[in-house]
């Protein structure tokens, strides 16, 4: 990758790497449940918000005020990163995404400033579900602007269906975060078992995905390290489920109080959830652009030797 285009993507990972705490210290506000501790927005108790001394105050409102704060700073590195991407990048498609992530933040913290003027727990819920789409977004322009996209594609073959089985992966990792987010903001029965559901198929799902790349790592070597990350935090997820939902017992919709490893614990689970969407973005790119659809009507296909493989696994 030539210098000048390394800017760019250094800049992206940066503003990703600066945007996942973001979420795990919202999801510390919801589990701590006090996205209600400063009751206004703009403003901090009628003051400005980035004169107000929120480290006096009450536990809660440090944590959702540090939040905002945050909120803030991400905001800023998005103007860095787009600016960069106007100036830096030769592709439009990039400088477009660039623009799109500042209005994405913008829509962001314009949607939890209502979230608190509203006093409204759906909009809590959307919040918490666009800021991981906000990270995927970022972790897209990691992937657009790195050596990947930088040098010249062969696709090959795709007889084991990695782009199709990554898609259905994506969406149904998407479809799990919002349903933590409906589990996590309103606490149902129903919301826990299909909350539980999609993570018994996800984890299906990455295991079989990982499995595959693995067996065929040489063929597809750009694909193996998110395959691999995929696997293993999925499988960190289920184990961090499973632990999150005993401290939750008895499930009967009465709110307890939240110890701090408890919360930890939690809210670890909600964060790990970005990083498993992340692994997943960057699978199904990384299979769309190093795999083309298999032509059934070619006898030789280079990966068509395992199609008995295959329909047996």
């Amino acid at each position: 990758m030539s210098p000048d285009r390394r800017g760019p993507h250094r800049v992206a990972i940066l503003a990703a790497l600066f945007t996942w705490p973001l979420i795990f210290v919202g999801g510390l506000v919801t589990t701590y449940r006090v996205g209600m501790a400063v009751p206004d927005w703009p403003t901090t108790f009628g003051m400005n918000m980035f004169l107000y001394r929120f480290w006096e105050g009450a536990w809660g409102v440090f944590i959702e005020h540090g939040h905002r704060l945050y909120g803030a700073a991400v905001g800023l590195a998005t103007i860095v990163l787009m600016v960069w991407f106007l100036v830096a990048e030769r592709r439009w498609s990039l400088k477009v995404l660039g623009v799109l992530a500042l209005l994405a933040v913008i829509g962001q913290g314009i949607l939890g400033g209502y979230r608190v003027r509203l006093n409204s727990t759906t909009l809590a819920a959307v919040h918490g579900c666009t800021a991981q789409a906000f990270f995927a977004l970022m972790v897209v322009l990691c992937v657009l602007t790195g050596r990947d996209w930088a040098t010249a594609s062969n696709p090959l073959a795709d007889g084991l269906h990695l782009r199709r089985r990554a898609a259905v992966t994506l969406t149904l990792v998407s479809a799990q975060v919002v349903a933590g987010a409906w589990l996590r903001h309103f606490g149902s029965t129903t919301a826990l078992f299909v909350h539980a559901l999609l993570a018994a198929i996800v984890l299906g799902m990455a295991a079989t995905l990982a499995w595959r790349v693995g067996r065929r790592k040489a063929e597809f070597p750009a694909l193996v390290p998110s395959a691999r990350a995929l696997g293993l935090l999925v499988t960190v997820q289920v184990v961090l489920g499973v632990a999150a939902w005993w401290l939750l017992r008895p499930f009967d919709g009465i709110p307890r109080r939240v110890t701090n490893a408890q919360a930890l614990l939690r809210t670890w689970h909600q964060a790990n959830g970005a990083l498993i969407l992340a692994a997943t973005v960057v699978l199904t790119l990384r299979a769309f652009r190093h795999l083309a659809p298999a032509d059934p009507r070619c006898k030789s296909n280079p990966v068509s030797s395992d199609l008995d493989w295959e329909a047996v696994a």
